[in-house]
């Protein structure tokens, strides 16, 4: 297995800068995601760590050696797309067995290699079919386990799963991070949905614009976004954003509001609340802001409403047995040591 390290990458077609002063370690059998958004730069960095393309400035090192300057295969990973990839004039087993085949080894050996692989992605009963014949899950499975059986220095997946429907999905992501445990391989993951970063990541880096916005692992961004725009992308529902202005004296304690204007470095700034640190209550004239619900949807285990206050908009994530009633008048407050605040105009976190 290898770790990853990034050294000052930088990416340009023509004029165009894709990517800027790319500084990233990727440690050895960790499941390192790249997320953001289409045209951030995750799927170009993916290919440079590949080979695929050649960087414009810096240095790629697989454990601890240059490798910037080699082919491909010469780097010993193998990716896994999510067009799948595969063969459609061959069966399962010959898809799994044809990268040994490429590499000349033993008869027996490819066997005992594809049969292991197949036992361990639940394929044994399908070894005999096309592509063509096999669910969208199946067939990712057999992509994942054509480069399972060359046994790569790393994994590099490009949003394996985009092609896949939203149960299956569910699913698959859960047999890739059993898979990851298993094999305790490096994987570095793409994908612009923040959902499966947070849930199969050891780590991720959050992209926007050819530059980590932040780097760390899932809940810490979660909980600490370095700027608005991590707190933008990362969560569902997404973070309640306020313009604090005058507002300021009727959301938080005069302690707060002075620890925030001496952290402030303009003259705006930004609150944000994550939807199920609002608590929403019927009580009136209770401790917070009073609000009309304009919309409700139960969820099953949690209820979500969207709120108006003024001209503001805000989603709350409430417990299930929370029943309120489109246009009607509730009590919000939430917990100010759990709020975020950030600069207006640099979106840089205050504290």
């Amino acid at each position: 297995m290898a770790e990853v390290r990034l050294e000052r990458i930088e990416k340009r077609f023509g004029a165009t800068e894709v990517l800027s002063g790319i500084d990233l370690t990727i440690g050895d059998g960790e499941l390192f995601t790249l997320v953001g958004p289409s045209g951030c730069g995750k799927s170009t960095l993916l290919h440079l760590i590949a080979g695929l393309e050649e960087p414009s400035g810096g240095e790629i090192y697989f454990n601890g050696k240059p490798v910037s300057h080699l082919a491909p295969k010469e780097r010993d990973v193998a990716m896994v797309f999510q067009s799948y990839a595969l063969y459609p004039h061959m069966s399962v087993c010959e898809n799994l067995a044809f990268p040994l085949r490429m590499r000349k080894q033993p008869p027996e050996e490819i066997d005992r290699e594809v049969r292991r692989v197949a036992e361990m992605l639940g394929l044994a009963e399908v070894m005999a079919r096309k592509p063509s014949e096999l669910s969208g899950g199946q067939r990712q499975r057999v992509a994942l386990g054509r480069a399972i059986v060359r046994r790569p220095k790393a994994f590099l997946l490009d949003e394996p799963l985009s092609n896949l429907d939203a149960q299956l999905r569910i699913e698959t992501r859960a047999e890739l991070k059993r898979l990851h445990q298993r094999l305790g391989a490096t994987m570095i993951y793409v994908t612009h949905d923040q959902a499966e970063a947070m849930t199969l990541s050891d780590r991720m880096a959050v992209l926007q614009h050819g530059k980590i916005q932040q780097c760390g692992a899932p809940l810490e961004i979660y909980h600490r976004p370095a700027n608005l725009f991590v707190a933008r992308f990362i969560g569902s529902p997404p973070i309640n954003l306020l313009t604090l202005g005058e507002m300021g004296a009727n959301l938080l304690s005069g302690g707060m509001l002075k620890q925030v204007q001496a952290a402030a470095r303009s003259d705006q700034v930004i609150l944000g609340v994550r939807p199920e640190d609002l608590q929403v209550v019927r009580a009136m004239r209770a401790a917070g802001f009073e609000a009309r619900v304009s919309l409700v949807e139960p969820m099953g285990s949690e209820t979500w409403l969207d709120l108006v206050w003024g001209e503001e908009r805000l989603r709350a994530r409430v417990a299930a047995d929370v029943t309120v009633q489109a246009g009607e008048q509730v009590t919000v407050r939430f917990d100010e040591q759990k709020a975020h605040f950030f600069d207006g105009e640099t979106g840089a976190r205050l504290f």
